[in-house]
């Protein structure tokens, strides 16, 4: 080949602009200010919603925080294990539950309650909050009750030798037999982990940074022995 023939080649690669300098490196960091504007402007894209699809989307969320506290049950009524790491595998296991809330757009009173950053920034009337909340908690909680039945009819209680069953019994009624004060507090401690768990999802770029930011807010307020209401359904 003559080098007549290679020059425009050679010419025209190089006044190409290299692939490499020219593609914009997206960013990996999002900063506090645009993690504000994600949470307002979701909490006033949830106040626009009709009442019947937030209603619906409560229900999914009652059944997946459920199926959470199911799997954190079943991962724990094992006697064999330590107070420690049953709880911390406990709490890992119920992260599931949120996971499915904020990947699949379900509607979490707990989660909600973030709402109230709207509220304070005037993007919000309180009428439009209030109502919400008062949707968004009821549809979790029949969405729950909803789960308990099914639960109750596939025989899920009964598996390892009736242990789960065991398990859940004695959890509620460690629940149940706290002082008012106690559970209030504990309620507040664990609506603040969750709050900044669903914070951290509006700060992801990927569903893999949502789920990764997820796991030590929930499974530390699981292991902590925080209330969470809709869990407590």
């Amino acid at each position: 080949m003559t080098q007549s023939e290679t020059t425009p080649v050679a010419d025209h690669a190089a006044a190409a602009p290299s692939v490499t300098s020219s593609m914009a490196v997206p960013a990996v960091h999002v900063n506090a200010a645009e993690t504000e504007e994600a949470v307002e402007s979701a909490g006033v894209s949830k106040t626009k919603q009709s009442k019947s699809v937030t209603f619906i989307l409560a229900l999914f969320a009652g059944a997946f925080i459920g199926f959470g506290a199911l799997f954190f049950l079943i991962v724990t009524c094992d006697p064999a294990m330590t107070w420690g790491p049953k709880r911390f595998v406990g709490g890992l296991a119920f992260c599931m539950g949120l996971i499915l809330v904020l990947c699949c757009g379900a509607e979490l009173f707990t989660g909600n309650s973030l709402m109230a950053s709207n509220l304070a920034a005037r993007r919000i009337s309180l009428p439009a909050l209030v109502r919400n909340w008062v949707i968004v908690w009821f549809g979790n909680l029949l969405g729950a009750l909803i789960l308990v039945a099914l639960i109750a009819m596939a025989g899920t209680m009964g598996l390892n030798d009736g242990l789960v069953g065991e398990t859940a019994v004695s959890t509620a009624i460690s629940k149940v037999t706290l002082d008012p004060l106690t559970l209030f507090a504990r309620g507040v401690l664990c609506n603040v982990l969750v709050c900044l768990a669903v914070r951290i999802g509006y700060s992801s770029r990927s569903t893999a940074d949502k789920v990764l930011g997820i796991l030590l807010p929930i499974s530390g307020f699981v292991a902590m022995g925080f209330e969470h209401c809709v869990a407590n359904m």
